[in-house]
């Protein structure tokens, strides 16, 4: 996301994860349910939680408002509640309220992360969202069912110590990359797209759809067709799409109405500075989604390795 995870703004937070006294176990399966996503109890101020786990970020718990107030938590005096421009969480300016607390999974050490909310909802399915690295396991199982016959691991370094994202090379272009079950398909910002192009690996299609990271965000999308046998990380690409402005999405489609302001394109901006908008452009970042992730048994997150290990059958 940073995306989800690039440009979350938990990215400003102190991360703070100091591990209870209870040994860690060096494996903890979660089961991956039928919609695509894995959940889990977390207890947070003695209140159990019903929590989403994200693959895509490190650390941070994001409620839903009806969470928070069932937990009692309270915003930081004084520098607790802050406000922030272009976020995923939702179009123009966002109120960002946080704390630090002990998050306590069921079977798990308790950590404590820094816990955000909005003034709205930031999942639908769930009381919130809760990151792999947030859970005190030496390796994390996520596991969709009976492995395949013919299936291949793919083993993928993660970018650095304790981090969840992956960084890889397209042409010249660094790019962070990040797993994310929440998402059908595949989606990056304009500068990773624009690498693509630039590598001769992807071309764009007059289609516009529409990411929608949480309830009542609608970011426009437009397709991307990618060279046959493209791989970004060592995974096939199937349906990718990149970010556009409104603007460019209604150029292409004179219907497209997205949620998304000025105040959000620095995810459509495909240099690192545009000097005629007095913007930057976000790092290059990939989200790859269920369209490849759905053929993935299981998908390992090995702290100890610093690596993804992902059992898959692609076809």
């Amino acid at each position: 996301m940073r995306a989800l995870a690039a440009g979350l703004a938990l990215a400003l937070l102190p991360a703070v994860a100091h591990a209870a006294k209870p040994k860690p176990p060096a494996v903890f399966t979660l089961r991956i349910s039928d919609n695509g996503n894995p959940y889990w109890p977390v207890a947070v101020k003695d209140t159990p939680l019903n929590i989403r786990i994200a693959l895509s970020y490190d650390q941070g718990l994001v409620l839903n408002p009806a969470a928070v107030q069932r937990t009692g938590l309270k915003p930081f005096p004084i520098f607790g509640k802050f406000s922030l421009n272009n976020t995923p969480f939702a179009s123009g300016k966002t109120v960002i309220r946080f704390n630090i607390a002990s998050a306590v999974p069921q079977g798990l050490p308790g950590r404590k992360v820094p816990i955000a909310w909005l003034e709205t909802a930031t999942a639908a399915d769930a009381d919130g969202i809760l990151p792999v690295g947030s859970l005190a396991a030496d390796r994390i199982d996520f596991v969709r069912g009976e492995t395949p016959p013919g299936s291949q691991t793919y083993i993928i370094p993660k970018k650095g110590k304790g981090e969840a994202m992956i960084r890889t090379r397209i042409g010249g272009q660094e790019v962070n990359v990040s797993l994310e079950l929440n998402i059908p398909t595949t989606v990056m910002n304009a500068r990773a797209g624009q690498a693509l192009i630039d590598a001769g690996l992807a071309s764009r299609v007059a289609e516009i759809g529409y990411w929608r990271p949480f309830p009542a965000v609608s970011l426009p999308m437009q397709g991307l067709a990618g060279k046959p046998g493209l791989t970004i990380a060592g995974l096939p690409m199937r349906r990718m799409s990149v970010r556009v402005s409104e603007a460019e999405a209604r150029a292409i489609d004179a219907r497209a109405k997205g949620t998304s302001t000025e105040n959000d394109d620095e995810d459509t901006i495909t240099v690192s500075a545009d000097r005629t908008r007095k913007k930057r452009g976000r790092d290059p970042w990939i989200l790859i989604g269920r369209d490849v992730l759905d053929d993935c048994s299981r998908i390992s997150f090995d702290r100890a390795g610093e690596r993804w290990v992902l059992t898959c059958k692609f076809g």
